[in-house]
């Protein structure tokens, strides 16, 4: 099967070809960046003196974790309306939120909160990647009910199996960095290799389809290939290739998705704040003071703990916040308006 550079052209994209390809899917690479990254370092660790796991992890966390989650600021409390609609939320819940962290971090379930920040932090990587295909069949009126279900099973069946098979098995401490392990909880083994084989089923059927779709009806949907090709791809390195410690797998998973949405913020941004001068490059710039911040106590946290595991605690709720929030200001059905907007330009 080969496509044409018509239909290639033919597409239709949230922005544009250009922007989408480096944004929400040549950001993929990142992956592959990180992972050499660290092995330079883990190889010329002489230098470092061995922390190339925690250098790997702050270049990415400064650069590129924080400042996304800062970024999300500008969606719920500098958008007037949004936070006029959700103020509570915004204040005395975020206010809770981090209240809960001070009480859970004291009272030492530390190990809790880093499991669950994990899972959840998984789950909203997943979902913000289910996001854009589906922006991408809307996009490309991909509404065929067959490959809505279709779609849907492979992707979410494909992206557990990679998840779950990180997690086969008798559990065992995980090294988050000296002196911190944690147990992370573990599936049997049956159940990941079940899911994978459903998988493996799904994908041949969803292949098929798109050949069926590719000399039937002489279209088939690019850009949600694309994405969807990419998750896989890097999803299957990070948990069936790379066995790295636990912080670089999750530098691994989350550096294209943090690319990913400041693309999609910086639309947001320019989209909504038309008349708001040089708006991106200032939330950009405020996003990278924010992640140096952040970062360097985070690391500190890390390599010191202590006092300064409490003065990361309202940043790692920040990011738990950006994990819920991101689940409902984004969902078009409640904010038609919004989807005018974010879609004006594609083409």
């Amino acid at each position: 099967m080969t496509i044409s550079t018509t239909q290639y052209n033919r597409c239709q994209w949230i922005v544009s070809k250009e922007y989408d390809l480096f944004f929400f899917i040549g950001s993929s690479a990142l992956t592959f960046i990180f992972f050499g990254l660290y092995q330079l370092l883990k190889m010329n660790d002489v230098l470092l003196h061995g922390e190339s796991i925690l250098l790997t992890y702050f270049i990415f966390t400064v650069l590129l974790d924080h400042p996304h989650i800062f970024q999300t600021f500008s969606r719920t409390h500098y958008d007037g309306q949004e936070y006029k609609k959700r103020r509570l939320l915004y204040t005395w819940g975020l206010g809770l939120l981090i209240l809960d962290g001070f009480i859970l971090t004291l009272a030492g379930y530390e190990h809790e909160l880093i499991i669950f920040a994990a899972v959840f932090g998984s789950w909203h990587i997943i979902r913000q990647h289910w996001g854009f295909i589906r922006a991408y069949k809307l996009r490309n009126h991909d509404y065929h009910q067959w490959d809505n279900r279709l779609d849907f099973s492979t992707f979410f069946v494909g992206m557990f199996a990679c998840f779950f098979h990180d997690y086969s098995g008798v559990s065992e401490a995980e090294l988050i960095y000296e002196p911190l392990w944690v147990v992370f909880p573990g599936v049997p083994e049956w159940f990941s290799q079940l899911l994978w084989n459903i998988f493996l089923i799904l994908l041949v059927i969803f292949i098929l389809r798109q050949i069926y779709r590719y000399y039937v009806d002489k279209q088939i949907n690019i850009p949600k290939l694309l994405l969807m090709s990419v998750a896989f791809m890097t999803h299957y390195f990070i948990f069936f290739v790379a066995a790295v410690p636990f912080l670089i797998a999750e530098v691994l998973e989350t550096a294209f998705h943090n690319v990913q949405y400041q693309g999609w913020i910086m639309h947001y941004q320019k989209s909504h704040y038309p008349d708001k001068k040089n708006i991106v490059i200032k939330w950009l710039l405020a996003s990278l003071l924010y992640g140096i911040i952040a970062g360097i106590i985070e690391i500190a946290s890390l390599y010191y703990s202590g006092i300064m595991t409490l003065l990361f605690v309202p940043f790692s709720m920040f990011v738990l916040f950006h994990y819920y929030v991101d689940g409902v200001v984004w969902k078009f059905k409640h904010y038609p308006e919004l989807k005018q907007e974010m879609f004006r330009q594609g083409n």
